[in-house]
C-alpha cells in the first residue's frame, strides 16, 4: 500500500469529505478537518481572516457595516 500523500489526493479527498485520519507510527489517530478563512474582496483588494474575531477587529477598524451610509454634506 502506497503511504505517500500528494496534493493530487488531498484535494480529490477534500471534494468529497470534510474530515481525514491519519495514523502515526504507534498507532495514534491524527484528524485532519477542513476549515475554511473567512475573505472579503472589493476595490482590487483580497483580505483573509483566520477566525472571526480578526474579521470583526478589520470591520470595527475600517469602520464597516453591513447597512448602506448615505453621507449628505
Amino acid at each position: 500500500m502506497d503511504t505517500k500523500i500528494t496534493k493530487e489526493f488531498l484535494q480529490e479527498h477534500f471534494c468529497k469529505h470534510d474530515t481525514l485520519t491519519l495514523y502515526k507510527p504507534d498507532g495514534t489517530a491524527v484528524v485532519i478537518t477542513k476549515q475554511y478563512d473567512y475573505a472579503v474582496t472589493g476595490g482590487y483588494h483580497k483580505y483573509t481572516f483566520k477566525d472571526y474575531e480578526s474579521l470583526e477587529a478589520f470591520y470595527k477598524k475600517h469602520h464597516l457595516c453591513l447597512k448602506p451610509v448615505i453621507a449628505i454634506g
